[in-house]
C-alpha cells in the first residue's frame, strides 16, 4: 500500500507540473514549437522544443531528443572515410560476431526456457538469494519479483540497473547503425508507472533497405553490448578490483558475526537493535563464519533445540503456571520444559535467557541442588540474538516467526573505518553489482526471445531472409534485363523462395510464447 501511494504521489506531481508549466505556455503570446501538436490530441505537454519533446500520457511519460542525430551522421562519416577503411573492417568484424554470438544465444535461451525449474524453492529476501538465483550452475527462469522473491526496498535498485543495461544495449544498435549509414530518427527514454526504458528509433524504410546481413548485424548489436558488458563486469570481479577498494574503506568482521545494515521502519525491532549493531549469535549458533549462517538459520523450517539449558530455582519453576504451555493462550509468561524430564512451566524469559553470565547446564547434574535444567519448549520459539558492543555481550529476544527477522533485518559483514563513510554503501554497492549482472546477462538472452516487441522476433525474421534468400524490396534492377523482360521469373523465384518464411516465422514465435508463460508459471509455483 505504501508503494503505490508513492507512485500516486509521484504522478501527481508530475501531472501538477505538467498542468502549470502547460499553462504557462498557453499564456505566451509567443506560438507554439513547430510540431508541439504532432503527437496527437489526446496527449499532454509540459515541455517541447525544435528537438527535445517530453510527452505525457497518464502514467506514461517520454522524453525524446533529435538533438544526437548530427553526432550520429558525425559518427557515420568517420565510419566511412577512406582513412579509417581499416577501422571500419576492424568494427564490422566485432559485430558480424555478434550476429553470430546471438545465433548461439538464442539457442541458449531457448533451451533455458526448455529446461525444468531447480527443485530448491527460490526464498524470500535479498542479496544472498539474488547471487543464488542467478548462478551459472542453475536452469530455468527465476523471476525476480520485489516484495515478493526479493525485498521491496531492492526495487530502485533494480529498476537503475536494467535501465543502465538499455543504455547499453541502445548504443550497441546505433553504432552499429553507423556503419551502414542508417540515421537514427530520435532517441530518449520513457518512464511508464515505475519502470524507465531507453529507446532508439531508426527510419523503417532504411533498415528495409539493407541487405539480411547487415540487418542482423544492427539488431544483434544491442543484445551482444548486454553480453560483452557482463564479460567487463565479471573481469573486473575476477581482478578483485572492487574488494581492494572495498577493504581499504571498510573492514571484514565475518571473523566476528553480521553487521545490521538495514531494518525496516515498522519492524518490533527498532528501538532495541541499532543499525551498526554487530550481531554475534543467534541462539547458541555463532556467526562468525565465512559461510551465511545467518540466512541458514533464519530460513530453517525448524528452530534447532538448544544443547544448554539454563539453571534456574527448583521451587520456583515447579510452583509456576503451566497455562501459557496450552495452545491458543496468551501471556506475557513463555513456557519452558524440563531437559531431564517432561515437565514444563511459565517463566518470564527475560529473566532467564537475557543474563549471559547465567549458568548454563546440559542436566540437573550441572545445576545446584536447589536449581533445575530448563530450556524454551518447543511451542513458544524464542529467539536469542546476542549483540557485542564495545567489547560486551548483551542479548535480545524476539518471539515469533525467525523469517520475520530475516525480512526486516538486513546484515552485512563489513563496517566502515571512517566515521563518514555510510554503513550501507559497501552492500548497497555490492547489490546493485549483482542486479546490473544479472540485468545486462538477462536482457542479453531475454531480447534474443522471437517474441513481439524484441529483438529476437526481427533477428529471425533478418536470418530466414539470409537462410531463404528472401531480397529487400528496395534490389536495383539491370536495365538490358527489364528490356529483356526477364524479370518474371526473378519475381516468380523470390515468391516461391520466400513463401515458406512466413509460416516458420510465426510458428517459432507463438511456440516460444507457449514455452515461455508455461516456464514462467512453473517458476512462480516454486517460490515460497
Amino acid at each position: 500500500m505504501s508503494l503505490v501511494l508513492v507512485v500516486l504521489l509521484l504522478w501527481t506531481v508530475i501531472h501538477a507540473a505538467n498542468y502549470f508549466l502547460h499553462r504557462r505556455q498557453t499564456q505566451s503570446i509567443l506560438p507554439p514549437p513547430r510540431g508541439a501538436h504532432s503527437f496527437g490530441r489526446r496527449r499532454n505537454y509540459f515541455w517541447d522544443s525544435r528537438t527535445t519533446q517530453v510527452i505525457l500520457n497518464k502514467f506514461h511519460l517520454r522524453v525524446q531528443t533529435s538533438a544526437w542525430n548530427a553526432h550520429h551522421d558525425s559518427l557515420s562519416k568517420v565510419v566511412a572515410a577512406r582513412p579509417g577503411a581499416r577501422f571500419r573492417s576492424v568494427v564490422t568484424y566485432f559485430y558480424n560476431l555478434g550476429s553470430v554470438v546471438c545465433v548461439l544465444g538464442s539457442v541458449a535461451v531457448l533451451g533455458l526456457t526448455l529446461a525444468p525449474s531447480p527443485s530448491v524453492p527460490l526464498l524470500r529476501r535479498g542479496m544472498d538469494v539474488v547471487e543464488k538465483t542467478v548462478a551459472p550452475r542453475d536452469t530455468g527462469i527465476k523471476p525476480i519479483i520485489p516484495g515478493w522473491t526479493v525485498p521491496l526496498n531492492h526495487l530502485p535498485v533494480i529498476l537503475l540497473a536494467v535501465f543502465l543495461s538499455q543504455i547499453v544495449h541502445e548504443l550497441g544498435h546505433a553504432f552499429a547503425a553507423a556503419l551502414d549509414a542508417v540515421p537514427i530518427m530520435s532517441a530518449g527514454v520513457s518512464f511508464t508507472v515505475v519502470v524507465p526504458a531507453a529507446f532508439v528509433s531508426f527510419p523503417a524504410t532504411a533498415l528495409e533497405a539493407l541487405k539480411p546481413l547487415a540487418r542482423s548485424r544492427i539488431i544483434a548489436a544491442g543484445p551482444f553490448h548486454n553480453l560483452v558488458f557482463w564479460s567487463l563486469l565479471v573481469l573486473v570481479d575476477r581482478a578483485r578490483t572492487g574488494d581492494f577498494l572495498a577493504h581499504t574503506m571498510y573492514h571484514e568482521v565475518s571473523d566476528i558475526g553480521r553487521v545490521v545494515v538495514g531494518m525496516d521502519g515498522d519492524s518490533a525491532l527498532q528501538g532495541h537493535l541499532a543499525l551498526g549493531s554487530l550481531i554475534t549469535k543467534l541462539d547458541d549458533t555463532s556467526l562468525a563464519s565465512p559461510e551465511d549462517r545467518w540466512t541458514s538459520y533464519l530460513t530453517s523450517p525448524h528452530l534447532p533445540t538448544p544443547t544448554l539449558g539454563w539453571c534456574v530455582d527448583r521451587a520456583a519453576y515447579l510452583s509456576s503456571p503451566q497455562s501459557c504451555c496450552e495452545p491458543h493462550v496468551s501471556s506475557p509468561l513463555s513456557c519452558f520444559s524440563a531437559v531431564s524430564s517432561a515437565e514444563k512451566g511459565c517463566l518470564d524469559a527475560v529473566n532467564v535467557l537475557v543474563d549471559v553470565q547465567e549458568q548454563r547446564c546440559g542436566s540437573d547434574a550441572d545445576c545446584s541442588d536447589a536449581s533445575q535444567c530448563v530450556r524454551p519448549d518447543e511451542s513458544a520459539p524464542i529467539l536469542r540474538l546476542t549483540i557485542r558492543s564495545e567489547g560486551q555481550d548483551r542479548v535480545i529476544l524476539w518471539s515469533g516467526p525467525l523469517a520475520e527477522v530475516y525480512e526486516q533485518v538486513e546484515t552485512g559483514t563489513f563496517l566502515p573505518r571512517f566515521r563518514f563513510l555510510p554503513l550501507w554503501a559497501y552492500t548497497s554497492t555490492r547489490l546493485f553489482w549483482s542486479y546490473l549482472k544479472m540485468a545486462t546477462l538477462s536482457l542479453y538472452l531475454f531480447n534474443l526471445l522471437p517474441l513481439p516487441y524484441l529483438d529476437g522476433s526481427q533477428f529471425v525474421e533478418a536470418l530466414l531472409d539470409m537462410a531463404f534468400q528472401v531480397e529487400s524490396g528496395f534490389d536495383e534492377y539491370d536495365v538490358e534485363a527489364l528490356e529483356a523482360a526477364s524479370t518474371a521469373n526473378r519475381d516468380t523465384q523470390r515468391r516461391n523462395r520466400g513463401r515458406w518464411k512466413e509460416p516458420i516465422r510465426n510458428g517459432i514465435s507463438i511456440a516460444t510464447m507457449c514455452l515461455f508463460v508455461l516456464s514462467a508459471l512453473l517458476a512462480l509455483t516454486n517460490i515460497r
